[in-house]
């Protein structure tokens, strides 16, 4: 038997019955016990080297979707298509001072939830217009970021700026959801570490971004808080490792990579990622989930998002295409269990 996959397991076992049976935010009724298999973990580990390493994303160019499919979808596996959107008229056409002149009373909603000093989410939404975020952004406002920005809804012809038929045929037939996720930011911009279920093509349109990426089965070395939600984080920055405070993560291997306009980056289900714009920066996620690879990628993370209570599932799903309405529910309940 392979002792770190047992102690691997361990883990996750009380993870999960921290998200099922803790009454507190962030839970920690099984915290200790967490905490003693990680000691046991390092115990393991003290003759190994720790040096952490770094891989390059795997980066393609004209891969058939079949190939697409099998060799990287399919597996979990995450690639940078290089150039697959430099034809969309999103890429062509998209920019800041573009968005400002076209959409500039557009009502933005402005959260940071992974940016608190503590373990516990801010669930905080500041509403403002879109031409008040770019203007903060050319002053550089790297607060100013608009995560999860509804332009797509609010204007669906702007959907035909994509190969949506193209990205819709990335899906199988057991698949839920086609959601469109605008993300605008300026330079230095980020947002922290975390993971979620679905699956994600994610374009660049605008700019150059950064990402971090860590496969499904490093949450010991992550040791993310139990707060019951569907969408998991971790306060471990790859940016500024502190490996006092995790000292796990000096065993992991950093994935990487930057896009630029016109790449599609596949981030795979519960992969996690860490992501800075390197300069003003126009990003769209589509995200779909499918109930066979986020099980593969990981039971336990599967189990907790469909068994989540803030929000639960149903919650998170009626609304996945407004963030803002989210949080406020979040917000809601985070004031009534103080």
């Amino acid at each position: 038997m392979n002792t770190n996959n047992e102690l691997r397991r361990s883990y996750q076992r009380w993870r999960i019955l921290d998200h099922l049976l803790s009454k507190d935010l962030p839970a920690k009724r099984y915290l200790s016990q967490r905490d003693k298999i990680i000691q046991m973990f390092l115990s393991k580990k003290e003759n190994e080297v720790t040096e952490n390493k770094v891989q390059e994303v795997d980066r393609i160019v004209n891969i058939s979707e079949k190939d697409l499919k099998q060799n990287y979808l399919d597996k979990g596996v995450p690639v940078v298509m290089e150039g697959r959107a430099k034809n969309w008229k999103c890429v062509k056409q998209w920019s800041l001072e573009w968005l400002s002149e076209n959409f500039s009373k557009d009502e933005v909603a402005i959260f940071d939830p992974l940016n608190s000093e503590n373990d516990s989410i801010d669930y905080s939404v500041e509403k403002t217009t879109l031409k008040d975020v770019i203007a903060s952004i050319k002053l550089g406002d790297s607060k100013k970021y608009s995560r999860f920005n509804r332009i797509l809804y609010d204007h669906p012809e702007l959907i035909d700026d994509f190969d949506w038929k193209w990205l819709y045929k990335m899906r199988n037939n057991i698949s839920s959801g086609k959601t469109f996720q605008v993300f605008i930011g300026g330079k230095g911009s980020q947002t922290s570490l975390h993971c979620a279920t679905e699956n994600n093509l994610f374009t660049q349109v605008y700019g150059q971004k950064h990402w971090y990426l860590y496969p499904p089965n490093n949450d010991i070395f992550l040791n993310p808080p139990i707060t019951k939600s569907p969408y998991f984080y971790s306060k471990f920055n790859p940016e500024k490792p502190d490996f006092n405070k995790f000292p796990t993560a000096r065993f992991l291997t950093t994935f990487e990579c930057v896009l630029r306009p016109g790449d599609i980056l596949f981030n795979p289900p519960l992969w996690w990622h860490q992501v800075k714009n390197l300069n003003h920066s126009i990003g769209v996620g589509f995200r779909w989930f499918n109930p066979l690879n986020s099980i593969k990628a990981s039971l336990v993370g599967t189990l907790m998002t469909l068994l989540s209570t803030n929000p639960p599932i149903w919650t998170a799903t009626k609304h996945r295409t407004d963030f803002a309405r989210i949080f406020k529910y979040m917000n809601t309940k985070s004031n009534l269990n103080h």
